[in-house]
Order: C-alpha cells, then structure tokens, then sequence
C-alpha cells in the first residue's frame, strides 16, 4: 500500500483543519472557503468512482484526499443481524496524490458482496458506506457490489415513454409510494400494498368490487401524464428492518444512488430494491406516465454520520464563520453544491438516474440552496442524453439563507437559469386560496383575494419573477403544508370543522381552484388526490404522521365522483387547446385580460387564430362573490355566438350550451369558460369515454351531504317504509310552503 504523505503543500495545510477542532477555536478565524477552494484543486474528473463491477473483478475508488489511510471491508450479507453474517476481507487501498483517490481491486466475481470503507481523517478512524455506492444493504449501511444488469425487469431494454415535447405539457400528479395503495380501498393486493410493486397491479378496483378503476389505470383514464413521486432513493428516518408501519416522505437522504428498501419485497437483498422500483417505473410507462423523481440533495439525514462526512471530513457541507453547519434547509445542514466535488456528485447522481432507472424529470427539493451554475450543469448533462432534453427540472426556488457567496437557484435569479428549469409559483398558490401559512386566511376562491394575484398566476409570474412559462409550475396544494380541501375547511368552517365532511360550497371552490390551475401558463401540478378532496384531517405537516393519516382515501372517487369528473374534463380542455401549453411568452402577448370586472370577478380571453384543428378563441370567467355577476366580454373582434364548455357543474370539451351576445350572468361561485362557436362546430373536438365519465354523478348519494346527513347513521333512514314517509312529509311541506307565498303575494297585490 502507498501511504499517503503529508509532504505534499496543499493538503499539508488542509489535514491541519479539523471541523471539530475548529468549530471551538474562535481565535482562529480559518476561513473555510479557502481551505476547501485547496481541495476543490484535487477534484477528480473521471466517471469511475465507487465499486465499478466486472464478473472477473471489481475496482474500488474513492475520494478522500484528507485521509491518512482508507481500508476496504467485504462483507457477507449488509448487516451483522443477518444470518451468515461474517467479514469477507479487509486490505488497504492504494492512494493517488494527483488525484486524491484512493483504490482497490478484487478479484472474482463480487456481485451480491457488501463492502465499506474505513476511513481514518482528522485522527479519527470511521467506517462508512459508499458516497457512491449503487446498491446497499438493509438501512443502508453497507454498499454492495451489483451486477445491474441482473436488476432488470423483462423488456427493460424496450421500455419507453413517449416524453412531451415542452414541460408545460406535463400535467403532474405528485404521489408518495406508500400513501398510493396503502388503504384497502385502493383494490392493490395486500402484499404489495405501499411498495413499489402496487404500480405495476393492474385491473385494480376500489375495494377490490371490480367496479371503479383505481391507481394506475385510473390515472390513465384521468389523463394524468407525469406523477411526481417523493423521494425514493435511500432515506433514514424508515428504519427498513421495521414493520409497514412506520412513515415519512423520505426527506432525509442516506445513499442517494440506492432505492428505499422499505418500499420493496425485501430489504435485506440489494438487488430485489433495485429490480422492483425499475418495475414500477416500466408500469407507469407502460400506462403512458412519465415518472419525475423527487431528489433532495441539499441537506443530508445526519451530516456527522453521513458517507460524505466520514469520508471527506467538513469539505461536502457549508458552515459559517465559527466552523458551524449552515442550516438554511431546517435539517440541520446544507450541502455545498459550489464545490468541484459535490456539484459533480449532484450531476453524476441525476444523469445516473436518467440512464440506468429511466427516469423522465427531477424535481429539486430547496432548489435556492443550490447555486446556479450546478443547476445549469445538470441541465446539460441531461441534455447530452437520448431524448435528454426532454427530460423535465424544476424545484423550489425559494430564498433561503446559508453560508455561501455563490449565486442561488432562487426566484430572483431564474433569468441565470435554463429555460427549461423551472420553479414553483407560490404566487398562484396564495392568491388562489388564501396563505400557505395561515390555515384560516382565504384567497380568491373563498371570496376574499384580489383577482390581480391571480392574474400574475395566469401569466405564470412573468409579471414578477418567471422569464416564461416553461420556468413556471403552477399549483394550489402539494405534500407539503394542508391539502386544498383542507384548507377550504380551515379556512371556511374553522379548524374544528370536520374536514373529511362533503360541504357543497366548499366543492364549488376546489373546482375554481383547478380552474385557476390548469387554465394558467406554466406546469400544471396537482397532489395526488386533490381531485377527490383529498384530507388529512387538517394535519399541515404529515411528514411522519400515521399511514392512516397519510394514505389516499379511495372511496372518495364516489363521494366526491363530480368533483373528480371535473378535473378529468379540464385536463382535457388543457390538452386540447394549445395556448395553455405554451412554453414562451406567445400566447401571454396574446391574452386580454379582463378590466372591467369587480374585485371577485376574474376573467381572461386567449386567442388561437392560425390553428384549424383546435378553438380559436377561449375566454374564461371566474366569479367568486356571493352574488352573481353581469360580466361584459372583453377583446377585440368578437364573435358573436359561443359554447360553453365548462361551468359550475360541469367541465370537458363537449358542449354544455350555447349563448349569443357580449354579456354573460355567471352564478356566485361559478367558473364558466367558453369557446367561439365556429371553431368549436369547426375543430370536430370530442371528448373520449373512459371509466371516469360511468362515476356516480350523485356525488352525494352513498354518504349524504355535509349538511343533510343524519347524525345517528340508523339504518332505518335508507331501507324499509320511512323514505316513503319521509317523502310525503317532504311533498307535504313544499306545497304548503307554495301556497303560504302565492297567499302573501296576492295579498299583496291587493
């Protein structure tokens, strides 16, 4: 073995640096961008890193420039619970001054062997799993080396999605593994209940009762084309040797190459996490749905414990003057994605789970911790792929504070990003439904925003921060904070209300919201069961709150069947109109918005002029005042006769009624659009039939309204003669309420 020496004048200065022993010298005054910039000089190029497999021997390399040595272990199994748990072997690797790489190779046919590397910095001697390990044991402690091409489903070769040619066509559903079919009511098989082999069921049904499609072929069905899955590569707070359970989003990276073993058959085995997440990915494109991965490299679970710190002391994390972890995440630290090493890692990472795992878009969690340049990286790395520049990016570009001089992926700096990256538009979010931080504020929805917020969400922030569309993703509701039906409860009833309760109003203004959404510029976005009221019993922040709190409800597809149906017929008008979609500021130049409206009545025309095969003009109308609105159309060269095509009960791109003039009444609460009736009779534009249209349109006919559902539950009140009784008192009341009014108006008259 080649010892590494301390003769050598850059790292000289750097192994004097020790994190802990400078976090309490405070006369020193180290500046540790410096010492860092010192090892950013050794940063390695190469593609090589970590256990590269062959079946006649695998390589091991690893950068740490710091240590004074570096051991490699192989193991047996991926933990010493297990049975047949024994060290394989152990020997020292071979350093590299130039590059500061340390490695080994071994020979034999290794696949299936777990391995760590002993490192010892800083005078201190730590075992650890591998920064870029690919495959792992349970929990994730010790890496294993992996034949990937045994991981493979049948046909992984041929599998494919047909990825839209501009991001703001992607319409997605945003999902956690196990809160997709971990009820019963989902119809997937127990086994696979909350992992990932529940995507690849199909001809599930809720319930099981072979009548309502569930999951997969009901996304499907509703015209979903992108779900946007959270994290699902190896996290910390599960611990996967535990029972079902347990949970939490996952927002807490171990292996970011690895999948979660909690998610799979078996945890133990390296390769089964691996085949199965794959099986999950080739089922959703199977269906026609692209799969965005939720990727979290801004902050680790434990940065002390974590791979990064055991094997490059200090030099992955950012930390302030005293030598602290900088925490702009809130998780207790933040990466450094403007050193050399790490910012390859993060490129590395995302193009390796491009090419090996399919995988058709990233979303960035905390994006503005990330500076731009990193950003920018990845953008091309993913370009220089197949079919790569379809590939979709956006994230959180909010902005947060941490120790770093670079430029930040925030919103105040998207103009220094691609166009193709985009970020979310809390804009739209507030303004359509009130603050994301205040459960009982309201927005224009509930009656009380300013319809001028919601404006600048139409034109995707380009009124504020976003460039154009393609940087823009629209949203009311996502994981985090309340789901929309929620915060329509908070926000209406009170806190106390009873938030799994159908209330008609409240209906009535999630559909304006999807309304809001899907008709804005930018990336239409959704929670996953949004479209059927989904509730977490006003639960903010269910990061690792119950199973049960956290799971998809099912049996809402009948409850709130018109509520769904609602959403499946905008996301068809979406697709079917062209300017929605659009990527640049073309259609925005093109746009009337409306000015002569009141306060709560918000209206806007597109135009589609030169396209024979879709509507020409579409004008939208929102009126979320309690008393119904004489709205004027607005634009120039207007036709006179229209087809509504959505209003308070209804929504798709088949006809409604049709209405003739240049004023229009809309209801309190009521969104109408509407599409001139020469290039609707023209286009030819038709709706088609999946299970969605056969839901229940009584959607409260198998649970009651909120407001009419009898408190004892008797069932005696659905079976036997008392609905007939019921029902003669009920004729009997109207008409004496008729006849008391005809009395008093012909009094009256008198």
């Amino acid at each position: 073995m080649q010892k590494k020496a301390l003769a050598v004048g850059a790292l000289a200065m750097i192994l004097a640096f020790s994190p802990v022993a400078s976090a309490v010298n405070n006369d020193a005054e180290l500046n540790f961008n410096k010492t860092y910039e010192q090892l950013d000089k050794l940063a390695y190029s190469g593609d090589d890193l970590g256990a590269v497999y062959t079946k006649e021997s695998t390589s091991f390399k690893v950068w740490a420039p710091t240590a004074e040595r570096v051991k490699l272990k192989l193991y047996s199994t991926g933990s010493d619970k297990e049975d047949g748990a024994k060290l394989v072997a152990e020997s020292d690797m071979d350093y590299d001054a130039a590059s500061g790489v340390w490695s080994s190779t071994a020979k034999g046919n290794l696949a299936g062997t777990y391995y760590t590397y002993e490192v010892t910095a800083d005078g201190k001697t730590r075992e650890t799993n591998d920064v870029y390990a690919k495959a792992a044991g349970v929990n994730g402690e010790r890496s294993m080396v992996c034949d990937l091409s045994l991981s493979n489903p049948d046909g992984w070769e041929k599998d494919s999605f047909k990825r839209v040619n501009k991001q703001t066509e992607a319409i997605v559903w945003e999902v956690h593994v196990k809160d997709f079919s971990a009820s019963e009511s989902s119809g997937v098989s127990e086994k696979n209940r909350g992992k990932y082999l529940a995507f690849t069921e199909t001809g599930t049904t809720l319930n099981g009762e072979g009548k309502i499609k569930t999951c997969v072929d009901y996304l499907k069905d509703m015209g979903i084309n992108y779900v946007q899955i959270n994290p699902f590569y190896d996290y910390g707070s599960v611990d996967e040797s535990g029972d079902d359970s347990q949970f939490n989003w996952g927002y807490d990276p171990i292996n970011y190459n690895v999948p979660e073993g909690s998610y799979s058959s078996d945890p133990y085995d390296g390769n089964v996490r691996i085949k199965e997440a794959k099986e999950m990915i080739a089922a959703l494109h199977r269906a026609g749905i692209g799969v965005i991965m939720d990727v979290v490299y801004n902050h680790v679970f434990d940065a002390e414990k974590s791979c990064f710190d055991k094997t490059v002391p200090g030099y992955y994390f950012r930390h302030d003057d005293s030598g602290n972890l900088s925490n702009g995440s809130g998780c207790g630290n933040d990466t450094a994605s403007e050193r050399a090493m790490y910012r390859k890692y993060m490129v590395d990472s995302v193009k390796y789970w491009a090419q090996e795992y399919h995988i058709d878009g990233f979303r960035f969690d905390l994006m503005g911790l990330h500076d731009t340049k990193t950003m920018n990286d990845i953008r091309s790395a993913l370009d220089s792929l197949e079919d790569g520049k379809k590939i979709i990016m956006y994230g959180e570009a909010w902005n947060m504070s941490t120790s770093t001089d670079s430029e930040l992926a925030n919103q105040g700096n998207m103009y220094s990003l691609n166009t193709r990256i985009g970020a979310f538009n809390d804009g739209i979010r507030d303004a359509v439904k009130g603050s994301n931080f205040n459960a009982t504020e309201g927005g224009f929805v509930q009656g009380v925003g300013s319809r001028v917020a919601v404006k600048n969400g139409t034109a995707a922030a380009t009124m504020d921060w976003s460039p154009q569309p393609s940087q823009t993703v629209s949203y009311s509701s996502c994981h985090d904070n309340m789901t929309l039906y929620d915060k329509l409860v908070a926000s209406v009833l009170g806190e106390d209300a009873d938030y799994r309760a159908r209330d008609e109003k409240l209906v009535d203004m999630n559909k304006m919201a999807a309304v809001s959404v899907l008709t804005a510029q930018g990336i239409s976005f959704m929670l996953a069961g949004e479209e059927m009221a989904r509730s977490k019993d006003g639960d903010h922040n269910s990061y690792k709150s119950s199973v049960e709190e956290n799971q998809i409800d099912w049996n809402n597809l009948v409850k709130y069947s018109d509520l769904v149906k609602y959403y499946k017929g905008l996301i068809d008008i979406r697709k079917s109109y062209s300017p929605f979609m659009c990527d640049d500021m073309a259609a925005i130049d093109n746009m009337t918005f409306y000015k002569e409206t009141g306060k709560l009545v918000y209206g806007f025309m597109y135009e589609n002029p030169n396209n024979d095969k879709q509507w020409d003009k579409l004008v939208c109308i929102m009126n979320s005042d309690k008393e119904s609105a004489e709205v004027k159309l607005e634009g120039e060269n207007l036709p006179d006769d229209w087809v509504v095509i959505l209003n308070r009960d209804s929504a798709g791109v088949d006809k409604i009624s049709e209405f003739s003039g240049d004023v229009i009444s809309v209801q309190p609460g009521e969104s109408l659009i509407m599409v001139d009736k020469q290039s609707f009779e023209k286009s030819g534009i038709k709706a088609k039939e999946t299970s969605i249209d056969s839901l229940d349109d009584a959607a409260g006919a198998e649970n009651g309204k909120a407001d009419e559902a009898p408190d004892d539950g008797d069932e005696q009140s659905s079976s036997g003669v008392l609905p007939y009784i019921m029902g003669g008192l009920g004729i009997a009341v109207v008409g004496a309420g008729i006849f008391y009014l005809v009395r008093r108006w012909l009094k009256n008259r008198d």
